[in-house]
């Protein structure tokens, strides 16, 4: 018996009436091919990376009531239980701190801050950063928890990411996904807790933005009218047409294109340069960011203030920031104080930027592992000599314009008379149990912790739920 020869799918075979080869020529693609097929065009959408030719268009808007979401990645493992002070399971200060650099308890000098009067190492440079760059009115409206949990130290392996979870929760941008500023699958050095976040859009300067916003390659020939032309073209394919390209490369992207972009993107080519995605367009918010007309687009600033920007207006769904150099363990304070100051100034910034913009949002800050004093003096302020994940920490930050939340304390977890993160605690063995804590906090922030069955399941029983949940109506 002879068996058939499979025919190929050709553009005519994939294509009935009314859309016609002469559709697409109309559009300006005979300009660069007079025999371009279909697949082609798949792989013109899929590789060139366009906002236009992706799902994210058909996203809702803003997660209805998920508020704006940050990550800050501290790569190195800083010492970030040096800084907030972690306090036993009854909120008490340790008897001593000498392996944290912070000496003993009856000596260290506290210092309190944001709404719920958390505590900080009176001379931390993280605090000094906040107080630096933010208001005493945007910080007293803003909720601290730190988070003792034990980590690997200087390993990108550790699972403190929850953008997938956020996402999943209903975080999605208008016009661009989640975004990040290290090439990996969260955007930063960390590996996902419980659920991967779709795969953000990395940004080393301002253009990767603009970028991911026009048409390119091939198609950055064709006028706006072409343009319009050509996503009208695909989208009239029909559903059976559709079907046959879903093994193809890039053909699930096309499908959603075709299923609900034509007029995001119809709309999005003919305003491109009325997006709101530059950060130097708000005057006031480029100054609390340091920015003029003459700040270099990649710097970091300018790549950190675009990136937060976009997500307080709508446009983008979580961000995660990565800073390096915290690694800072050289026998000194020095350096380690400075890259603090850093860290504060940052966090100082994103939270004067939801401020200034009216906008809840939420921040979580993470390292991989923390560092050690190895001479234990008595007296705070000792050098840092090496790595001790087992005493690092985690922050979690709630800003809301309308008030500060109310917390039942300013940790979720411990430390023992160990110095060391409390790993018997529902959230303190590792970062993915963290993580959850995080989330389940992120949920009861926006007022949604109810629902959390429904984005991580069977994790938490209703008795570890309500030990971990730290934010109140």
């Amino acid at each position: 018996m002879m068996m058939k020869k499979k025919k190929t799918e050709t553009f005519e075979r994939l294509h009935s009436r009314p859309v016609s080869r002469r559709d697409f020529l109309s559009t300006g693609l005979i300009s660069f091919s007079t025999t371009m097929f279909l697949p082609s065009m798949v792989n013109i959408f899929a590789r060139s990376g366009v906002a236009e030719a992706q799902d994210l268009v058909c996203k809702a808007v803003g997660g209805g009531s998920s508020c704006a979401f940050v990550g800050i990645k501290l790569s190195g493992g800083a010492a970030m239980s040096a800084n907030f002070v972690p306090h036993d399971s009854g909120l008490q200060p340790l008897a001593s701190y000498t392996k944290m650099g912070l000496g003993l308890g009856s000596r260290l000098a506290l210092d309190y801050e944001f709404s719920n009067k958390a505590p900080f190492y009176a001379n931390s440079g993280l605090l000094r950063g906040v107080r630096t760059a933010s208001q005493n009115t945007t910080r007293l409206a803003t909720t601290f928890v730190g988070v003792p949990v034990r980590a690997m130290d200087d390993s990108a392996m550790n699972k403190f990411d929850i953008t997938g979870l956020v996402a999943k929760s209903g975080l999605n941008g208008k016009i661009l996904p989640n975004l990040g500023t290290v090439d990996s699958s969260t955007g930063v050095r960390a590996l996902p807790a419980y659920l991967s976040p779709p795969a953000p859009l990395i940004a080393a300067s301002y253009q990767d933005i603009v970028g991911s916003l026009g048409v390119s390659g091939s198609l950055s020939t064709l006028s706006t009218d072409q343009k319009a032309k050509l996503f009208t073209s695909v989208q009239k394919m029909s559903a059976d047409q559709s079907s046959k390209i879903q093994g193809m490369s890039g053909g699930a992207m096309l499908t959603q294109l075709m299923r609900c972009a034509h007029i995001d993107n119809t709309n999005l080519i003919a305003n491109s340069g009325a997006l709101n995605i530059d950060p130097i367009s708000n005057t006031a918010f480029a100054t609390i960011w340091g920015l003029t007309a003459a700040t270099n687009k990649a710097s970091q600033d300018y790549v950190f203030a675009t990136l937060v920007y976009n997500s307080l207006n709508g446009n983008a769904g979580s961000i995660n920031l990565e800073m390096g150099g915290y690694d800072y363990h050289n026998g000194t304070r020095t350096s380690g104080d400075g890259k603090d100051n850093d860290a504060g100034v940052l966090i100082g910034r994103v939270l004067e930027s939801m401020a200034l913009m009216g906008k809840k949002g939420f921040i979580v800050v993470t390292s991989d592992g923390s560092v050690t004093s190895g001479s234990e003096s008595q007296d705070a302020g000792a050098a840092w000599t090496s790595d001790r994940g087992a005493n690092c920490s985690a922050y979690m930050i709630g800003y809301d314009p309308a008030g500060a939340k109310a917390v039942k304390a300013f940790q979720l977890g411990q430390f023992t008379k160990d110095q060391v993160a409390d790993d018997t605690f529902i959230t303190g063995a590792n970062p993915e149990a963290a993580g959850g804590g995080i989330f389940a906090n992120y949920l009861a922030f926006n007022g949604q912790i109810s629902a959390i069955d429904n984005y991580l399941p069977r994790v938490f029983t209703p008795t570890d739920l309500d030990t971990i949940t730290m934010f109140t109506k």
